[in-house]
C-alpha cells in the first residue's frame, strides 16, 4: 500500500512544474493626429513640367557663297527685321552685275539693229519687192532678238539679287545668337551650321506635356456640351497659367494657352500643349526648365482629406479611418487628383469620418490610437535658406500613385 502513496507524492511535484503561458500583453493607444473628411467645391489645379522656346526660331544662312568680310550686330543683342548681320565679300558678284548690264547693252543695240531690219522688210513686203519668205526671216530675227534682250534683263537681276544676298540681314525681330563664323570665313547655303540664329522671345513660348488623363480633364466640360467648347477655351484663356522657375521664383506674368497638338503620343500618352508668356526686356531664354501651373475646372462637393493622410502603395491608395471606439480600419479609396496640400476622394469614404494624418507610418488594421490636441498639429517652420543658398523646389504633385507626393511624405 505504500508504494503507490510514493510513486503519487513524486508525480505531484512534476506535475506542477508545467510553464502556465503569460497573458497577452496589451498594446498602448498609438498618438497621432486625427483629420475630418471635408466636402467642398475643388478647383482642379494641375502642374507640368516644361521649358522655354522662342516664338519663332529663324537659323540665318548665306544665299551666296563667299567669305565673311564684316559682321554688323552684336552677339546676344536684339535686332530688328531688316538689320544687317553679316556682310560676304560682294566683288565677285558686282562684277557679275557689271558683267550682265554690259551684256543686257549689247543685246538691245543688236535689237535695235534687227528691229529697224524689221520695219524696213515690212515696208518691202508692201511694195512686193522681198517675198514673203525673206520678211518671215526677218520676223523671226526681231522676236528671237526681243527673247534674248528678255533673258539678259533677267541676267541682270539675278545678278542684283546675289550681290543683295552678299549683306545677309535679320528675317524677324529677336534676339541674336553667338556668330558660328568669323570675319574671314567662307561660307555657302551648304555650310553646316546657321550664321547665327534669332528668336523672337517676347513672348516666350513654353512647351510641356499633358498626359491624356489631364487632356480629357481639359475638355470634360466641351465633350458634355460641345456647344459650349467655345465658352470653355474662353474661360481657360481668362484663367491664364502660372510659371515657376527652376529656382522656384513664382514668375509675376501670367500666361495663356497658345496651341494644343493636332496628337496624342501613342508612345507616352501625352499631347505637346505650349503656352505664350510675356517677356519684358527679354530677361527669360530659351532652354529654361520650369513648372507650369494651370486651374483644369472644378469639381463640385468634391471629398478632400489632407495630402499627408494618403497612403500610396504602387497603384492603391488607402486612409486610416479611425471609429468611434478609436479603433483603426485601414479602407481603400478610388483618388481623383492631388494637389501640394490635399486629395480629392471619389469613393472608399464619407463626408465627416476622422482619418489619421499625421503618425500613420504607426497604426495598423485594428490598432487603437490616441488623438493627439489641436496643438500638436503646428508644423515646424521649414528653415531659411542662407544668402546666396540655392532654394529647393518640391516635387510636381500627381495624380499618378507611384509619384504621388503622398507617397513621397509616408517614406
Amino acid at each position: 500500500m505504500l508504494l503507490p502513496l510514493i510513486a503519487g507524492a513524486l508525480i505531484l511535484p512534476i506535475a506542477g512544474c508545467k510553464k502556465v503561458p503569460a497573458p497577452a500583453a496589451v498594446q498602448p493607444p498609438v498618438p497621432v493626429t486625427i483629420g475630418t473628411v471635408v466636402q467642398k467645391d475643388m478647383p482642379n489645379h494641375k502642374e507640368w513640367i516644361g521649358n522655354l522656346q522662342g516664338t519663332v526660331t529663324s537659323l540665318v544662312k548665306p544665299n551666296v557663297a563667299g567669305n565673311i568680310i564684316q559682321r554688323y550686330y552684336t552677339e546676344g543683342s536684339v535686332v530688328k527685321q531688316g538689320d544687317p548681320l553679316f556682310q560676304i565679300d560682294p566683288a565677285p558678284f558686282q562684277a557679275d552685275l557689271d558683267r550682265a548690264k554690259a551684256d543686257l547693252a549689247t543685246a538691245i543695240a543688236q535689237e535695235t539693229k534687227v528691229q529697224q531690219d524689221f520695219v524696213r522688210a515690212q515696208n518691202l513686203l508692201a511694195g512686193k519687192v522681198i517675198s514673203v519668205q525673206e520678211f518671215q526671216n526677218q520676223q523671226q530675227n526681231y522676236q528671237a532678238m526681243v527673247a534674248q534682250v528678255a533673258s539678259k534683263q533677267a541676267a541682270v537681276q539675278s545678278s542684283q539679287v546675289n550681290l543683295d544676298f552678299t549683306k545677309v540681314v535679320a528675317p524677324i525681330d529677336g534676339m541674336a545668337g553667338l556668330a558660328n563664323y568669323e570675319v574671314g570665313t567662307y561660307v555657302s547655303a551648304s555650310s553646316t551650321q546657321p550664321l547665327t540664329t534669332i528668336v523672337a522671345i517676347d513672348p516666350i513660348k513654353v512647351v510641356f506635356q499633358v498626359g491624356q488623363d489631364d487632356y480629357l480633364s481639359l475638355i470634360a466640360g466641351s465633350l458634355k456640351n460641345p456647344s459650349t467648347a467655345d465658352e470653355q477655351r474662353k474661360e481657360d484663356r481668362e484663367a491664364g497659367m502660372q510659371m515657376v522657375l527652376s529656382d522656384g521664383t513664382l514668375y509675376p506674368q501670367k500666361g495663356t494657352f497658345r496651341a494644343v497638338n493636332n496628337q496624342i503620343s501613342t508612345q507616352t500618352g501625352s499631347i505637346t500643349v505650349e503656352g505664350n508668356f510675356p517677356n519684358p526686356g527679354t530677361l527669360l531664354r530659351p532652354g529654361l526648365f520650369a513648372r507650369v501651373q494651370a486651374t483644369v475646372g472644378v469639381q463640385k462637393d468634391a471629398l478632400v482629406v489632407p495630402l499627408d493622410s494618403v497612403i500610396t502603395i504602387q497603384n492603391l491608395h488607402q486612409l486610416a479611418v479611425v471609429g468611434p471606439d478609436n479603433k483603426v480600419s485601414i479602407r481603400n479609396v478610388n483618388v481623383s487628383f492631388m494637389t501640394r496640400e490635399e486629395a480629392v476622394i471619389i469613393s472608399g469614404v464619407s463626408k465627416g469620418e476622422k482619418i489619421v494624418v499625421q503618425g500613420i507610418q504607426k497604426v495598423t488594421e485594428g490598432c487603437t490610437v490616441m488623438p493627439l490636441p489641436a496643438a500638436a498639429t503646428t508644423s515646424t517652420p521649414p528653415p531659411v535658406p542662407e544668402q546666396g543658398a540655392s532654394k529647393t523646389i518640391p516635387a510636381a504633385s500627381s495624380a499618378n500613385p507611384k509619384s504621388s507626393a503622398g507617397a513621397a511624405a509616408k517614406k
